[in-house]
């Protein structure tokens, strides 16, 4: 696990806030405060200064050197020129468990007795501004703002008092061997991190909790991927309690053990017509035995969240009875399997169209949600994910046709273009490259 450092800028009623650009790898479009990671090159740093002595020097010369390159302050002469009031350490942010890259990033409070004149790096920040501390929560709790969880106890904390000094609790809290991780990166959207048998990279499925007041609340997807893991979303529920279960389709690591849940808490269970078919057809006619079942079609109104009608919408090309979900003013769009932050879409046979693919891609990119909720990954901000996934596709799809116009077949096809790729996702391979060939009008 490594260190990183955060640079909580305050002065006056005001803290300084930036927006994360929604092509990078890490939080796109998230709301958060400049840092980074701790590097090889800041350990050895001998500068010395009442207001950091009590601190690592690896970790003052990451904040001053970080301050540098994301906005072009220069912390060592403001600290030389008496323009710090104080520096303290407010918390250490842990990186939860189910993450797959890990840090202990130290937020440090900085309060300065003047404003400076930052220059903002925009290669990473899309937006900066001093905030007042009312207004910085308010970005959070309208829901236009995505936040990890320190940086919403940050603006939680300092909307009631900015001198706060010290965070508690300031990382997740939950009881780890007894229940599963409940977050809202969202406000209102609730993510439970699942251990499922997913394909790799992946490794969980991220449920989620919506619906608030007194709209009904649904759990999407849940598919445990053990009985010890259902016990614990067993337990989480009873924290989190829900009126229904919504499985946005028949992929066994979106339901696998949702039927248990079902039936153990007495819910409804919701879907679209294709998927309860798919579902008897793929586990047996007694699967949904015993629980009612609820269709969900291209309009239908799930629910409330923040006070706005959520609607269904239907997202063929990777499951055909696939559902999605978003509210009336494209807040978020909850686009299920339709992509993955760390890997390739699967377009699998015979539930899939690659038109159908590249089609429903375009039309959430013209709604222009401002942020993707996907099944397998943080919510991230805009719509830059759905647009490389689409332009992958479509330069996938040019590569394919150059090989058949070079009299290529499928296997010599898969050969050149998946080198290297692990010999167990041949197969997925395989079926993505017909599903092309079937939109290019070529017979297999």
């Amino acid at each position: 696990m490594r260190d990183a450092v955060t640079a909580v800028l305050v002065h006056g009623e005001e803290v300084f806030v930036i927006k994360r650009q929604d092509y990078l790898r890490a939080f796109p479009g998230y709301y958060a405060f400049p840092g980074g990671k701790v590097d090889d090159e800041d350990a050895g740093y001998d500068y010395s200064h009442p207001q950091i002595t009590e601190f690592k020097p690896e970790r003052s010369r990451a904040l001053i050197r970080e301050l540098d390159e994301e906005l072009g302050f220069d912390l060592e002469q403001a600290l030389e020129q008496d323009q710090v009031e104080r520096i303290e350490l407010m918390g250490i942010a842990i990186t939860p468990s189910f993450e797959h890259v890990r840090f202990h990033a130290h937020y440090y409070k900085i309060v300065l007795k003047s404003k400076p004149a930052f220059r903002p790096d925009s290669n990473e920040i899309a937006w900066s501004d001093w905030l007042h501390r009312e207004a910085f929560l308010a970005r959070y709790e309208s829901g236009e703002g995505l936040m990890v969880i320190p940086v919403m106890r940050t603006a939680r904390a300092f909307a009631k008092d900015l001198t706060t000094s010290v965070i508690e609790p300031f990382n997740l809290d939950y009881d780890e061997n007894r229940e599963l991780a409940y977050l809202e990166m969202i406000r209102g959207l609730g993510y439970i991190p699942t251990r499922s048998n997913t394909l790799p990279p992946a490794e969980y499925t991220y449920a989620l909790i919506i619906g608030d007041g007194a709209a009904p609340r649904y759990l999407v997807d849940p598919a445990p991927a053990s009985d010890e893991i259902l016990d614990r979303m067993f337990n989480t529920l009873e924290r989190y309690p829900v009126d229904g279960i919504l499985i946005t389709h028949h992929h066994r690591d979106h339901h696998e053990r949702s039927p248990e849940i079902a039936r153990q808490l007495g819910l409804p269970m919701l879907c679209s017509r294709k998927t309860r078919e798919r579902l008897l057809a793929c586990n047996g006619t007694d699967y949904l035995d015993g629980i009612e079942i609820v269709h969900v079609e291209e309009g239908t109104r799930l629910t409330q969240w923040l006070g706005r009608d959520v609607h269904c919408y239907e997202l063929p090309g990777h499951d055909d009875g696939m559902i999605g979900l978003a509210p009336t003013d494209m807040s978020w769009f909850f686009v299920s399997d339709l992509v993955q932050p760390l890997a390739t879409v699967v377009i699998p046979e015979p539930e899939g169209n690659m038109q159908d693919y590249f089609d429903t891609l375009q039309r959430i990119i013209d709604l222009q949600p401002r942020a993707i909720v996907s099944s397998h990954g943080i919510p991230i901000g805009g719509t830059h994910l759905l647009e490389k996934t689409l332009q992958h596709r479509q330069e996938r799809e040019a590569q394919i046709r150059t090989r058949l116009e070079q009299g290529d077949d499928l296997n010599q096809i898969v050969k050149r273009l998946y080198r290297g790729i692990n010999q167990k996702l041949i197969p997925l391979a395989e079926q993505n490259v017909r599903q092309h060939l079937r939109k290019l009008g070529h017979r297999i």
